[in-house]
């Protein structure tokens, strides 16, 4: 689970995946990787830790979204890994979707079925999905969805590439677990207007700058597979 300044709802967040997921698997751990946050989370993990037997991972610094993912991922140990924001927005229970998709897939990805975010952020997500359906082959409703499911060999075999993308390294993922041979799968799940605070996704502002990086470096990717070296 990635956290960054959620104090008002993250006690609740985490003991909803706790409650609904982890208490339901034995043998199962809940990685928290909290990512410099200056709000009062990182407190509050804290007693979670030693109530509930999670792990918390914390940075005095934030080294932003793909760094927490890559460390997160390093560090799970178990044969299937699920990852999550934790901001609430998603239900723990559509863990269990995933999971029966699993058997047949090796990444299973979900997508917000309705999406409750704002009117711009699902238009830039609907672009963004069709671009990388056209450009890379890959049909998703929602290619950079921050809850999903993968096996051991997927999760090893991302982390011994390089990551080139800043922002939605999730897209990033999906595209390179298809170019690796691997079956990706997506299943729909609940999504659920935010509770508190603003989005701590991409700002508006910040829009243009990471869309040039991204097509950028979805270019690049692109050249790279076209000439058998990715």
């Amino acid at each position: 689970m990635l956290v960054h300044n959620e104090a008002g709802i993250i006690e609740d967040v985490v003991r909803e995946y706790h409650r609904e997921i982890i208490a339901k698997l034995p043998g199962s751990e809940l990685l928290v990787l909290e990512d410099g946050s200056r709000d009062g989370t990182t407190e509050i993990l804290r007693r979670l830790e030693t109530e509930l037997g999670i792990t918390l991972v914390h940075h005095d610094e934030r080294r932003g979204y793909t760094a927490a993912l890559r460390d997160g991922l390093s560090r799970a140990a178990h044969d299937v890994v699920f990852w999550t924001d934790g901001d609430g927005q998603h239900d723990a229970r559509d863990f269990w979707r995933l999971r029966n998709r699993l058997a047949h897939a090796d990444m299973v990805v979900g997508y917000k079925r309705p999406r409750r975010d704002p009117v711009y952020r699902r238009v830039v997500s609907r672009v963004f999905n069709t671009f990388v359906g056209l450009y890379f082959g890959l049909w998703l409703h929602d290619v950079n969805c921050g809850f999903r499911l993968m096996t051991r060999p997927v999760v090893e075999d991302l982390l011994a590439d390089a990551w080139q993308l800043r922002a939605c390294i999730a897209s990033e993922l999906s595209i390179r677990a298809h170019f690796k041979g691997y079956a990706v799968v997506e299943v729909p799940i609940r999504h659920r207007p935010r509770r508190d605070g603003a989005s701590r996704g991409l700002p508006l502002r910040s829009m243009p700058g990471a869309i040039l990086h991204i097509v950028r470096e979805l270019a690049a990717m692109k050249t790279r597979i076209a000439g058998g070296t990715f």
